[in-house]
């Protein structure tokens, strides 16, 4: 019996060494990755979060942890010294830092897209009682047009150019965060403010807006000339007392990876995101706008290998 006793003791203890030693080596074998994304509450947060969260509920193999970063350019900058493995960018930014060029000369970072995410597009309101009807009438206004440094000052600087407006020289510029720009359009202390779509709907709460659209012949100018911008169109009353389409470029958002990534981790997180985009639209609604083809769609930055093969098996991988 004593023997018994031993030897049942001892097939415990084995079991026991068994069962741990195949949790830590299941342990091993995830991959954890890093995703940087922007300041809490911002678009990048509010997307890079669910994203990371339900790919993570989802698949088995890797974890996602979304960072708070300072957004597009300290996401680049991470992934180039390989301190971060994801991150989520403007196309734009994104496209410097691939050719190298501005605050990324001498330091490209070789980069491809997993999938672009939700519409990022920035409108130009103004109250409904204003006499701007267009862009090109912004001439002489009062104009917010973003933060003196940073993506959003240097995109909507760069829609005013491609609607024949010099900011210098042509309205009377006020340099703004996004929030203090919406501030500052209600109280009047500017006319025309260069908002999010959460900020619009925001000041739409209050006060009776205009939203002023693009022209189909000067949005075609800026794809043209700068590949990393896209085209959307917000339907009729998706604003508050905006009772017509508005036209406007879509800044873009895309989730992104070295280049030298392992194909089929890409391939297995684009997998776990496209299929897994009902989980995020239950918690950041607009995610809604996404779809298997949008995502697979390109803004300059190529995609990466394991990304296209997903998307050519599922149809809708255009090229």
């Amino acid at each position: 019996m004593r023997k018994k006793g031993i030897a049942l003791l001892m097939m415990s203890f084995m079991f026991v060494v068994i069962s741990l030693s195949f949790h830590e080596s299941a342990q091993a074998q995830v991959t954890q990755l890093s995703m940087g994304t922007a300041t809490v509450g911002g678009i990048f947060y509010n997307i890079g979060m669910p994203v990371a969260q339900c790919v993570n509920k989802a698949a088995v193999g890797f974890n996602i942890t979304a960072e708070v970063t300072e957004g597009t350019t300290e996401n680049l900058r991470l992934l180039g010294q390989k301190k971060m493995q994801l991150a989520v960018i403007t196309p734009q930014i994104g496209y410097l830092a691939m050719k190298g060029m501005q605050m990324f000369k001498d330091h490209p970072v070789d980069i491809r897209v997993i999938v672009r995410l939700l519409p990022n597009a920035n409108v130009w309101v103004t109250l409904a009682k204003s006499d701007v009807k267009n862009i090109p009438e912004l001439k002489g206004h009062k104009v917010g047009v973003g933060p003196a440094s940073g993506g959003l000052g240097v995109i909507a600087r760069t829609q005013l150019e491609f609607n024949g407006i010099d900011y210098k020289k042509d309205i009377k510029p006020y340099f703004m965060g996004a929030g203090d720009m919406a501030e500052a359009l209600k109280d009047g202390t500017i006319e025309v403010a260069f908002l999010t779509a959460e900020l619009a709907h925001l000041v739409a709460t209050t006060h009776n807006i205009r939203i002023l659209s693009w022209t189909e012949k000067e949005l075609d100018n800026l794809l043209a000339k700068q590949p990393y911008y896209g085209k959307y169109t917000f339907p009729p009353n998706s604003f508050k007392g905006v009772d017509y389409p508005v036209l406007t470029a879509d800044n873009g958002i895309q989730l992104i990876c070295r280049t030298d990534m392992d194909e089929g981790l890409v391939y297995k997180l684009t997998k776990a995101t496209i299929e897994n985009l009902g989980c995020v639209t239950k918690t950041y609604a607009p995610a809604k706008a996404i779809t298997p083809a949008w995502a697979a769609s390109e803004l300059a930055i190529p995609f990466h290998p394991g990304a296209i093969k997903y998307f050519k098996e599922v149809g809708v991988w255009k090229k």
